[in-house]
Formats: C-alpha cells, structure tokens, sequence
C-alpha cells in the first residue's frame, strides 16, 4: 500500500517528535529508521498529536528535564540577542519566565537598553542550553510588550527579596533559623510585611516564535539532529497542501544532522 506525501510526511513528524519528547537515556535514532516509522503503527497518544501543531511542547519538556536533573544549573536562563541602532548584533543572558503556545516571555526593565533595542527592531533571537543534556533550542521570532496585569503578576511571584533589589534595596542575607525566627515574631506580633510596589519602569515582553530549532547529540551519529519548526504565515489555518509539505498544521517541519 503507498502512502500520500501529505500522510508520510505526518508520520516522519511525529516520529522525530517521539525522540525529542523522549528521555535523555533512549538509544533508538529516528533519523535512521524513517522508513520503519512510516509503515509501523505509530501510538496515539495526547503528545504524539500535539506536538507537531504545537512545538513548545517539546520545549516545555525540554526544560522540566533540564530542571529535574540539574536543579542548580538555572535552566531557565537563556541568551537573547537584539540588534542596536547601527545593526551589530547585541547578546544578555536573560530568565524565560513563561512558555505558552502564544510564546516566551521574559521581564526587563523598560527603559534599560534591551528594551529601547527592542522598540526600534522586535525581531529577536533566544537560544537555550543544556550542556549536561547535550541539547539546546533556538527561537527566533517577533516581540510584543505584555500587559500591566500580567507584569505585576509576575512580580508578586517574586521572592520578597528579589522585589526589593529591583527598587535598588539591598536586604542581609539570612540563615534558614533567621528566616523562621524572623517570620515567628512577625505572626506572634500580628504584623505582616507591607506588599513591595512593582517598579514604574519594570515590564515585560512577550517573544511570538516564528522558528523553532531542537538540537540534540545522537550516541550513535555523529554531529547533532536537529528538528527544525517554521510557521507557515503566508497561508490561513486549514489551508496547508503538498507543496508545503506542512498537511494541515501551522508549522512546517524538516530534520537534519550538523557536524559537530
């Protein structure tokens, strides 16, 4: 039985996208079996159908892996470049705060250089990496300023003391006893704290992917794979064909493998 371009290419997706959500310690190479995975019976799982339509998925369990196995490595931080008034390239390492399927954000304050860079030019580029995992990410795509709400949101998810060094007051480091001592005599005196105020010049900014890159270290190839997520901009949803390569989704997808 011959399969459809539109249906092969839908199985040679969600092949490659059952290795990049699959756990570090798995030996099987997708990009060597392509043909056994188009003719096998592929499960249907949630993430299986989701994964393709939705690439930060695959980000999203990028990251809790990262975070599970490296507590200490801040797995959130990552690089972000932007291009200043005279078109050089601009690098800061910056903390991803949330990933949706809208896109990443990331807070700053607003009127520190990144975001005047970002006013004049919002095309950016954000990479991630995991060293200890042999995997990264690049994002490059459009950035949009969030709202008020969802900024001051962020904020109170702070800790007290990190709220109070973007008001530029240094608080003294406590022990863990201080930390109890201090929070006892606060409940036995009935006082509470007053609420730190989100800083005037302090926002954030939403990155709305137009790329997505995975790069993972295969033990059986040499160089890097990489699967790689274009969203396809220039048709409506539900308009996807042959051509594209891309059936009905909103990303296109191909694979490859780097020298390392």
């Amino acid at each position: 039985m011959r399969l459809g371009a539109a249906l092969r290419q839908r199985l040679r997706g969600v092949a490659v996208a059952r290795l990049l959500l699959s756990p570090r310690g798995r030996k099987e190479c997708v990009m060597r079996n392509v043909a056994r995975a188009e003719l096998a019976p592929q499960p249907d799982s949630w993430h299986n159908r989701i994964a393709i339509r939705e690439p930060y998925l695959i980000l999203h369990h990028w990251l809790s892996i990262a975070m599970d196995t490296e507590p200490q490595s801040k797995a959130r931080v990552a690089c972000l470049a932007t291009v200043d008034e005279a078109g050089q390239p601009v690098t800061r390492m910056t903390s991803v705060e949330q990933i949706n399927a809208s896109g990443l954000t990331f807070y700053t304050a607003l009127g520190s250089r990144l975001a005047g860079e970002i006013q004049a030019n919002p095309h950016v580029s954000l990479q991630m990496n995991w060293p200890h995992l042999e995997r990264s990410v690049h994002i490059a795509g459009t950035v949009s300023p969030v709202s008020a709400f969802q900024a001051q949101l962020q904020f109170a998810r702070y800790p007290r003391e990190v709220q109070l060094s973007m008001h530029g007051i240094q608080t003294r480091k406590r022990s863990l006893l201080g930390k109890i001592k201090k929070c006892l005599s606060l409940i036995l005196s009935e006082q509470r704290l007053p609420k730190v105020p989100v800083p005037p010049n302090w926002g954030g900014f939403l990155l709305s992917p137009t790329l997505y890159e995975f790069y993972r270290t295969c033990n059986k190839t040499p160089g890097r794979q990489c699967m790689r997520f274009r969203r396809c901009l220039t048709l409506p949803r539900g308009m996807r064909n042959e051509t594209l390569r891309a059936d009905r989704y909103d990303w296109v997808f191909d694979s490859s493998v780097q020298d390392s």
